[in-house]
Formats: C-alpha cells, sequence, structure tokens
C-alpha cells in the first residue's frame, strides 16, 4: 500500500477504455495512454474477481516511476474514513519484435532483472500484444521465483481476435492462475462511475461532476472528447 498521492483525480476503468476509444479515434495513441488502457483493461477483470472498484491515474514521465497509479478501497460502514489501497505499476509489452526471447526469458530480462530498481509493492503488467504459448505454472514459477523479486506480475493477453476476449494471469509471487472474460461483457455489467476526487488523511470523498470534463489523458497534451 502506497501513501503518497500526488494527483487528487481519479478515473474509473471504464472511463480511461471509453475515452482512449474516443480521444485516439483519429490519431495514434502515446505510450503513457497505452500503458494506461492496458491496465484499465486488467481492471476490468480484477473488479470482477475482486468484486471491489478500481480507479486509475497515469503518472507524469518527470516523476519516473511508476507508469500508471490504481487505487481501491474496503467498504466501510457509516461516516468512517475510507480505507484505501494504492498500487504502483510497471506496464511492458510484449510484442513481434519481442519473441526473441520467450514470453519469460522477457519479463526476467526486463522489470525483474537484477539490475531493475522497483520496491516489492510495484506490480508488473505484462502486456501481451502478439500471439506466444502460455507458459505452464511450473514454468513462471521456476524462472521467476529465481530472479530474487518478490514483485506482484500479472499477465495481460487477448485471446480471440474476433471479439474481446481476454487472459489475465496471475503468475507471481505465487502462481494463481487465470481468469478469461469479454471485455465489452464486464464493462456493461459493471456499469459507469463518475470520476473521483480523494483528499488524502481526511473522510472526504468528493464525485467530479462530468461538466468539469476531466478526462485521463489531459495531463499528456491529449485533448478531450465528449464520450457517446
Amino acid at each position: 500500500m502506497r501513501t503518497i498521492m500526488v494527483d487528487k483525480i481519479w478515473y474509473p476503468v471504464s472511463n480511461v477504455i471509453s475515452h482512449f476509444e474516443t480521444d485516439f479515434a483519429d490519431i495514434s495513441a502515446p505510450k503513457k495512454a497505452q500503458e494506461m488502457k492496458a491496465v484499465a483493461v486488467a481492471m476490468v477483470g480484477m473488479q470482477e474477481l475482486q468484486r471491489k472498484q478500481y480507479w486509475i491515474q497515469g503518472v507524469s514521465d518527470s516523476e519516473q516511476s511508476p507508469d500508471v497509479r490504481t487505487m481501491c478501497c474496503d467498504p466501510v460502514e457509516g461516516d468512517k474514513a475510507p480505507w484505501c489501497h494504492q498500487q504502483d505499476v510497471e506496464v511492458v509489452t510484449y510484442t513481434k519484435h519481442s519473441t526473441k526471447k520467450t514470453l519469460i526469458e522477457f519479463v526476467v530480462s526486463t522489470k525483474l532483472s537484477e539490475n531493475s530498481s522497483y520496491d516489492e509493492l510495484t506490480t508488473v503488467l505484462v502486456n501481451v500484444e502478439t500471439e506466444v504459448k502460455f507458459p505452464s505454472q511450473k514454468e513462471w514459477s521456476q524462472a521467476l521465483t529465481a530472479t530474487g523479486k518478490n514483485n506482484p506480475v500479472l499477465v495481460l493477453g487477448r485471446v480471440k481476435r474476433d471479439i474481446p476476449e481476454f487472459r489475465l494471469a496471475f503468475v507471481h509471487p505465487v502462481f494463481e492462475g487465470f481468469a478469461d472474460y469479454n471485455l465489452l461483457t464486464l464493462l456493461s455489467k459493471q456499469g459507469h462511475s463518475k470520476v473521483m476526487e480523494w483528499s488524502l488523511g481526511t473522510r472526504a470523498k468528493e464525485t467530479v461532476d462530468d461538466s468539469k470534463k476531466h478526462c485521463p489523458f489531459e495531463q499528456f497534451g491529449v485533448k478531450c472528447r465528449l464520450l457517446k
């Protein structure tokens, strides 16, 4: 859990995904926006599995690390202050240009290499954008345990070409298996929620009105378009 809160504005995963499709309909998405979308797609699966809502915010390059922050909160009763958990997420993308290495070799040589400086609270999301054989539990466990790193490692990849069906796998520090889900089906089931403004150390939490037109990529110079 993190206690630092640099930016008070947090976006629901549906907002990030919707704005990605709208804001980049005619222009190429910058790397930071692609990373935010990958995390949002992964968090759709997490919301279904954990029955908790996640919020997301991009992180300025001036901070160097992480790429994205996520947050979820435990249920509260009455007017008690919410107990929220903030996660730092580093995204690494496995593409057709990465296939000189196996998926496991790629993960070990990038975010879990001996030169990586991420603390063990930083989650690594491996965004797979090419066809690849998914390694076995034994292969994941042996290779990632040998790195001596304890960072949580999630692997996200599309499992069908014609429909948006994804697989989210939990492979380290303990292999917990994977979940397959249709992105559009879960987004429809989970519904829409507002952008939130959170104040650290207080009970205050404000639902940001849509008229304020906050959108997830505006801090990176991307023009915010109205959602349909």
